[in-house]
C-alpha cells in the first residue's frame, strides 16, 4: 500500500466528499488496490483498478463516476480530453479506478 497522486478537478469536490463519486477513469493506471491518495483534504483508498474500454465506462459506470447520464460523462471526458474526444476513440483502453473515502481512527 502506497500513497499515490491522482489529480482531480475542483468540480468533483462535492461528489467525492459526499461519496457520490466512487470512481475515476484514466488513460493510465495510477495505482493498485490498497493504495491511497489525498483529494480535497480527505484520504481515499483504491478498492479496484481494472482495464476496460471507454464506451463501457460511459454506458455502465457513469453513475460511479459521479454523473447522472452517459452523456454527462461523455461531455466531461471531452472537456478534459479535447485532442482525442470520446467520439474519436470510444474503444480506447482506459483504467477504471474505484475508491472509497478512508475512515480515520480517533
Amino acid at each position: 500500500m502506497a500513497e499515490i497522486v491522482i489529480p482531480f478537478q475542483e468540480e468533483f469536490k462535492p461528489a467525492m466528499l459526499s461519496g457520490r463519486k466512487m470512481a475515476t477513469t484514466r488513460t493510465k493506471r495510477y495505482g493498485y488496490p490498497g493504495d491511497w491518495f489525498l483529494a480535497f483534504g480527505k484520504s481515499f483508498v483504491l478498492t479496484q483498478v481494472h482495464p476496460t474500454f471507454l464506451d463501457i465506462v460511459a454506458d455502465s459506470f457513469y453513475f460511479e463516476e459521479g454523473f447522472d447520464s452517459t452523456n454527462e460523462f461523455i461531455d466531461c471526458w471531452d472537456g478534459l480530453h479535447p485532442r482525442i474526444k470520446f467520439a474519436d476513440k470510444p474503444r480506447r483502453l482506459v483504467y477504471l479506478h474505484r475508491f472509497i473515502q478512508k475512515e480515520v481512527d480517533g
